[in-house]
């Protein structure tokens, strides 16, 4: 079977977009890799979750939301109101909070009068008479105050304090530090209503870089429109790129802490080990190769499983990284088989564009000569099988 075949690979991402029941919107992201012949295809399915806050529903991680989330002073439990980006509610009267900057002298938790703290938590002596109920405050057209303003949040994991790169429209719009756990958030109200493309990646601690991921969706204006479960597959790598049939090679990288990680190696038989990530989120295992076919290359790619709140969730594979059992030379047929980065049939444009993307790295698609770096001597041999 020719190298060809076997390093059949589909780079794009595909998000779907579905609008389920109270106003939730679900994103698959789904990450293709095709097979050598043989071996069925795998698909690794990530799931994001898109809430709005402004949109008067309360939906997955919101604590309120009634629209217009201002947050301001409310006199009551009632007219409470749900502050911006809905997680909380401003502070109110009966909120068992004294809130002495609202001429609050006492808070008992309700908004009964008579038990020595009125229903609009001043304290009393004597019972008052029944209060009139007070209009709840909210924006509406000339009121002058001013809407909720149009904004967008990500949350999602990447690799311990890593820096997570985000772009919007192909542009760098901001780099956020991820935790100790690996987890990030972003926010920004530069975006314009509408439909809106955000990516993201990151480095790990070892200098290997993830793979970029897309994300496609529509910004609600006057609102805060939330995308969760956003994962950054684990980063992968290898500690050489030739080898004989029997011997051990060493499949690393980075992820999320204390998760699982399932590595799948191509060959006539698929096969995949499982793994788990430590602390600092550093994931590795020996593959003995000799259950692979020899004279012949293989791939790696890898994704991680972990439970949240009570769910599974899998993150989406990672790219991934060829390497050559056999004992025999690897030939410039092979080179300009490797040369064919998209695997399209044609060495062009899109091949070249894919390996000044990785140039620097070790990317096992691009090191088309596979000596551990991407760079001039790749270039000289994609150049010498160019088709256009």
């Amino acid at each position: 079977m020719s190298w060809r075949m076997r390093e059949k690979l589909t780079y794009p991402i595909t998000i779907f977009v579905f609008w389920g029941f109270f106003g939730v919107a679900v994103l698959f992201a789904s990450y293709l890799v095709s097979f050598p012949a043989g071996v069925s295809a795998e698909t690794a399915t990530t799931t994001l979750t898109i809430t709005i806050c402004g949109n008067g529903i309360v939906e997955s991680v919101e604590t309120c939301d009634d629209i217009t989330n201002l947050g301001s002073y409310a006199s009551s439990i009632a007219t409470r109101q749900c502050a911006p980006g809905c997680s909380a509610y401003g502070p109110y009267c009966g909120d068992s909070i004294l809130q002495a900057s609202f001429a609050e002298s006492c808070d008992d938790g309700n908004n009964a009068s008579g038990d020595f703290c009125s229903d609009v938590c001043v304290a009393e002596a004597v019972p008052p008479p029944e209060p009139q109920p007070s209009k709840p405050p909210g924006f509406s057209p000339g009121s002058g105050i001013a809407p909720t303003p149009t904004k967008v949040t990500i949350i999602g994991k990447a690799y311990p304090s890593s820096d997570v790169n985000v772009l919007k429209d192909g542009e760098v719009v901001g780099v956020v530090k991820a935790d100790s756990k690996g987890d990030f958030l972003f926010s920004t109200t530069n975006v314009t209503p509408g439909v809106v493309t955000f990516s993201f990646w990151a480095q790990d601690q070892i200098g290997l870089r993830s793979i970029a991921f897309t994300m496609t969706f529509t910004v609600v204006p006057n609102a805060v429109t939330t995308v969760s479960g956003a994962y950054l597959p684990p980063t992968i790598d290898i500690d050489k790129r030739k080898m004989k049939r029997g011997e051990i090679v060493n499949i690393f990288g980075q992820t999320v802490p204390s998760v699982e990680v399932f590595t799948h190696v191509a060959s006539e038989h698929e096969v995949i080990e499982k793994s788990e990530s430590d602390t600092g989120g550093k994931w590795g295992i020996p593959f003995d190769t000799s259950v692979l076919e020899g004279d012949d290359f293989h791939t790696a790619k890898a994704m991680f499983e972990a439970i949240v709140s009570g769910n599974v969730v899998k993150s989406g594979f990672s790219q991934t990284v060829a390497f050559f059992v056999g004992e025999r030379d690897i030939q410039p047929a092979d080179f300009c088989g490797r040369s064919d980065i998209n695997k399209d049939g044609r060495v062009s444009l899109v091949d070249f564009s894919i390996l000044v993307f990785y140039w620097g790295s070790s990317n096992g698609d691009a090191d088309i000569n596979i000596d551990g770096k991407v760079g001039l001597t790749d270039f000289s041999i994609m150049l010498s099988c160019w088709t256009g």
